[in-house]
């Protein structure tokens, strides 16, 4: 099996479509803080060389075409460590497409509205029968996209968690969560606070 080596040049470029997702703005050092992001978290060289040939700006179609060939890889690139990553390489240095360093600097989008600390909602946005288990991941999806998007800074990581969505209920279906887990993500309460963590049943489930 043939070794695919994706040059830091190349990677940078995707990497930095990804990050900036839907905006006019593009990394000051081309993309190379996210590369080493990227590399850093171990990701192997064929998944980045699929980053790489999708060339896009939408993480929910890559990730939905990175599930297909491996469930882990597209967790590890959907991961809150590698996106907070990301964002990091953002605030560092950041310029709009074809500004000059001299006289523009990146802004970003202004935050959604949160709610107050420490107060999660916790109503269900779906209903769900607790008699009933939690079969296929179709089930979790609305759930589940409901869930993180109350977490999203703005509109566009909401579409992101939308396009996203049937990527991150099949890596939570396969991941071993209880059936309560699975009901409580199902119902896709808008927490928009803390963790969700904290709400799930047992330890096993946290640890997940």
């Amino acid at each position: 099996m043939s070794t695919v080596k994706v040059t830091d040049t190349a990677l940078g470029k995707a990497m930095g479509k990804l990050a900036f997702q839907g905006t006019e703005s593009s990394s000051k050092d081309g993309g190379a803080c996210q590369t080493r992001a990227a590399r850093k978290a171990g990701m192997p060289e064929e998944t980045l060389a699929h980053i790489v040939k999708a060339d896009s700006d939408d993480m929910g179609a890559v990730l939905d075409g990175l599930n297909k060939v491996s469930e882990d890889d597209a967790a590890l690139l959907a991961s809150w460590s590698l996106r907070e990553d990301f964002d990091a390489c953002i605030d560092k240095a950041v310029l709009p497409i074809g500004s000059s360093p001299k006289t523009q600097s990146y802004v970003p989008p202004k935050a959604a509205a949160e709610p107050a600390a420490g107060k999660p909602d916790l109503k269900q946005a779906y209903p769900v029968r607790a008699d009933q288990p939690v079969n296929s991941s179709i089930e979790l999806t609305k759930g589940l996209v409901s869930m993180f998007s109350s977490y999203a800074r703005d509109e566009g990581q909401k579409k992101t968690y939308a396009a996203a969505g049937t990527c991150l209920s099949t890596l939570v279906h396969n991941a071993g969560f209880s059936q309560e887990a699975l009901h409580f993500f199902a119902g896709g309460a808008s927490l928009g606070t803390g963790s969700i963590v904290e709400h799930l049943p047992n330890d096993k489930d946290k640890a997940i």
